[in-house]
Order: C-alpha cells, then structure tokens, then sequence
C-alpha cells in the first residue's frame, strides 16, 4: 500500500506534519493544504470552512482535481505535477476556480515548493482572489470599451473622408453597423422635404435581415418606430421587456427580435431623415453610442452636400417671407409698441435680428439691434415674455441699443428646412418678421413655402427675384465653420468694431455663453478665413 492509501484509511497524515502546520503563522485570509504526492488532500486548515464552505474534514482523502474548474484543470495539475517532481528548490504560482460548497467556483491563488515534508508531502498555500480578478475583468472591459469607441469614431472619420454621396455613407453606415456591431440589420431613410413625417421618405440604404420586421402589413414600407422619428425627430427605443409598446413588441416577437432603435438625422436643428436598427440581443454601450454618432454624422454630410450644391449653381433665387402670426420676436416687437403708447399708430420699433447658430442644445439665441428703444427697456420686456429664458443687455450708444435674447423656440433656419440656403436678414417691422433668403436656382420654391407654412401658418411670399452669383464676391461667411461665424455676427452686430468700441469681448462672449478667451480665439480665426479669401492671389489672373 502506498503513502497515499495508508492516508486515506488512516483519515490523518502524520502527527508531525500536521502539528507543523498547526504552528506556521497563518495569514487569516490563507488556506494551508496538505497534499500527498498524487494529489490526495490530507490536511486543510480551519480557515477552508470560511473560504470554501467545506467542514475541515471534508475534503480529506478526496483528489483535490476534482474540485477545479474543468477549464482549469490541466493546468493545475501540470503545475503541482512539476514541483512533485523537481529535486531542486522550485515554487509554482497558479490561479484558477476552486468548486465552492454551494456549487459555485471562486478564483484562488495557490503558491507551493518542490520542498516537500518529512513525510514527503507538500504544503499548498491558498487565498481568494476573487476580487482582483473582478478588479482586473472591469479594467479590460474598460479598455476594450475606450477601444472600440476610438475605433468606431475611427471608422465614422473614414466614412466621411472616403464616401461621396449621401447613399454611399449611409450603405457605408449599415454595413458597419450590422457586421461590425452585432446589429442584425440597419437602414436609412431619408426625407423628401422639411418638416413632419409624411414627406415620403426614401429609403436610401439597407443591410442585413429585419426578419420581415418593417412589412407587418399590406403596402406598410416603414415600420412604426422609424414613422415616430420622423414625425417627432426624437429617438425612438422599443425592447421586448418594455411596458406601453404592445404593436411594436409583439412585432419584434414575432421577427424574433430584442430591440429596434430609430435615431433621427438632426444637424444644426435641421433634419433629414432617420438611421433604424435592429437586434436580437442587448448589445453593448458602445454599440449604442455609435448609432447616434453614425446618425449625427450622416446628418452632417447631407447638410454640406446640400450646401455644396448651392455653391455650385451659377444663380441664386432670392425669396423674401412676411411672418405675422406667434413668434417672440413679433410679440417683442409688439409689446414694445404697447408699452410706449404707439400701437394704435402703428408706429412699432423697428427690429434688425441675428439667429446665432445653435450648439445643439434646445432654443434659439438672438441678438436684437434696435434705434427706437433704449436697451433695458428691450431686456425688461423681452425678459417678461413666456418664453424668453434669459435676456441681456450687449451693449448701448447714444444712437443704437443691443440686447441678446435667448428662447425656447425653434430655429429660423430649421423652419427654412436646409435646403442649402442662406439666411440673409431677419427683420421686424410693424409687428411682422421679414425674412430675406437665397436658395439655388433649382430649389423647388413651393415646396419650402409649404414646408414653412406648416410651422407658420401666416408666412406669405411678397417678393421672389433670381440674380447670378457673384463669383468675385462671395459669401464672407462660406468658409466659417458655426462658431467662428457666430463670433463674427455678434462682433459685428453689437458694435466691438467700432471705435470707440462699443461693446467689449466680455459683453460679446456673454452673448456666445463663452469665455473673452474663446470669443477672441473663434474671432482671429474668422477674421483670418476671410481676409485669405478676399485677398487670396489667382493665378489665372497673371
């Protein structure tokens, strides 16, 4: 009978190694095991009882293997197998999950010597790491998640600089997202005009299987979810866990299906259709994320195609629009009149209106130059309207008055639909907003007064008159990105050209809701951009 029989009939190693190991200093959190040559347990210490769950007797004459991870298994055992049989002094570290009493696994560190007992039995040293290991799987989810953003932000850089029409970005978009991102299927659709959601949309690109998910119906070519975003221009989400969505998760049940996420197509509160995605399970964050960057993105590039064509044409249809309904600079204007005594002559303040550029948060911000009211009495006024949040005073002479207004109100421009225009002078006189626009020639007219007309029912079209471009004289503004023209209308408007000035950095960057520091900056390069272009050399002139 071998060493390892006579243990196990015996129950107990030899007195001498266990009241050796009885009298090592013991970390409270270790384990000390006894193991025979072969692997049989013959001693563990009490601690075995809080860290495994096990009685101190109850895994004495079993094989410790039996209780690894089958995925870990192998390995453990070649690492006690190799300090077994070295005859040199050698310690053997290996981590790997231990089978606990309540039938769960935990990581553990084991540490032993090719050093063996008396008795020729090895002492294994043993602690929970079960922690560390969390520790460390949060750190390497951590960084496969930064390294997938990089390398979908990466990805969404590449689209933009290699595709060139609106279809191939989004067919570019559906397929990254579907063989990328674990998406079953993703499509885009694209509106036909601005404004609400029955513009016939396009679909203009499409990957992947929605398992019949967007044809529910006879003659239905959009499903429920991406019809919502286009009519509201918010996201829509839908999983099959969602309460209130009964029509869109007994679809998804039915195509077999966990998810489906509508994003609108929004840039600069313009927008241009909606990216759909659909998946047969959780996903990821970053997955997630990317949609809506992918949906930003494609909404940037429709927005600059569009403004690509504009510059291309050889002349330009100026439109001019006559607003009298509800906006809150007709009743600015209006309540000024009242306040001063003058509506009933009809003598209403005249109005000169810049709309900065939104930064993507909601409302609009403009700055109202005016010579018939003094500026507190603007501000006092403005700041009394429902809904005005916030209104300042830029700057006062003895000749004009300046006042930034800031309001829960859709933009102008996203009213005029994006169809490539520009937004030459926004206007209020006689309690009416005028508003002077070019568009490309080709511009279907009608139907951006229609669009119009659906936000603001009271629009009329009083002049429409087509000039060529002057390509000697462009737009000083073509070359600006939003904020540097930003910057560059607020300087202008309020006065800080002037000289004397009339308005510092500090009341133009209130203005911005920036710093002095980052008007300035925005304000050099502005100001560089156009002093390039209009002093730029021709060759073709020599």
């Amino acid at each position: 009978m071998d060493r390892d029989e006579q243990s196990r009939s015996q129950t107990t190693p030899e007195l001498e190694d266990v009241s050796s190991l009885k009298r090592l200093p013991l970390h409270s959190t270790d384990l000390l095991t006894l193991l025979g040559p072969s692997g049989v347990v013959l001693y563990e210490s009490p601690s075995i009882e809080r860290l495994y769950g096990y009685d101190q007797e109850e895994l004495v004459g079993k094989q410790v293997a039996e209780y690894f991870h089958p995925e870990d298994r192998d390995r453990v055992v070649e690492a006690f197998a190799a300090i077994v049989s070295r005859e040199d002094h050698h310690v053997e570290t290996v981590e790997y999950r231990h089978l606990m009493a309540d039938g769960s696994y935990k990581w553990i560190e084991s540490v032993g010597s090719s050093n063996p007992t008396p008795d020729g039995n090895y002492v294994i040293n043993s602690r929970d790491i079960s922690e560390r290991k969390q520790r460390e799987r949060e750190i390497q989810q951590t960084r496969e998640q930064v390294q997938s953003e990089r390398d979908g932000k990466e990805a969404i850089r590449q689209l933009l600089l290699q595709t060139s029409t609106n279809r191939e970005i989004a067919a570019s978009v559906c397929h990254l997202l579907v063989n990328d991102y674990g998406y079953e299927s993703a499509w885009v659709v694209r509106k036909q005009g601005p404004g609400g959601g029955d513009q016939h949309p396009v679909v203009i690109a499409d990957h992947g299987s929605d398992r019949g998910f967007r044809h529910p119906g006879e003659g239905s070519a959009i499903d429920a979810a991406t019809r919502r975003t286009l009519a509201t221009d918010d996201p829509v989400t839908v999983t099959t866990d969602m309460d209130g969505e009964n029509d869109i998760v007994a679809q998804l049940e039915r195509c077999g299906l966990f998810s489906v996420r509508s994003v609108p197509l929004v840039h600069e509160g313009l927008s241009y259709g909606a990216l759909t995605v659909f998946r047969t399970d959780t996903g990821s964050d970053v997955a997630g994320q990317l949609v809506d960057e992918v949906a930003a993105a494609l909404a940037f590039k429709q927005q600059v195609h569009r403004q690509q064509e504009a510059l291309a044409g050889e002349t330009v249809t100026e439109l001019s629009l006559r607003y009298t309904g509800d906006h809150v600079l007709t009743a600015l204007s209006r309540t000024l009149a009242v306040e001063d005594g003058d509506e009933e002559d009809d003598e209403f303040p005249e109005l000169v209106v810049e709309e900065l550029h939104a930064e993507g948060g909601p409302g609009s911000t403009y700055l109202v130059k005016t010579a018939d009211v003094d500026a507190e009495t603007v501000r006092a006024t403005a700041a009394e309207l429902p809904s005005v949040t916030a209104a300042t005073v830029v700057t006062e002479t003895e000749t004009t008055a300046i006042v930034s207004i800031r309001a829960e109100t859709g933009s102008i421009r996203g009213v005029l639909g994006g169809y490539g225009e520009i937004l030459r002078s926004i206007t209020v006189c006689d309690g009416r907003l005028n508003l002077t626009v070019e568009f490309p020639r080709r511009t279907d007219l009608s139907a951006i007064v229609d669009a119009v007309q659906d936000h603001w029912p009271e629009v009329t079209m009083y002049a429409c008159t087509e000039r060529p471009v002057d390509d000697d004289h462009p737009s000083a503004f073509s070359g600006l990105t939003k904020k540097q023209e930003n910057a560059l209308r607020a300087a202008s408007l309020s006065g800080f050209f002037e000289r004397p000035q009339q308005a510092s950095a500090e009341d133009v960057a209130e203005t911005l809701d920036s710093s002095a520091s980052t008007f300035l900056h925005h304000l050099r390069n502005a100001e560089r951009t156009v002093f390039e272009d209009a002093f730029s050399h021709d060759p073709s002139l020599d």
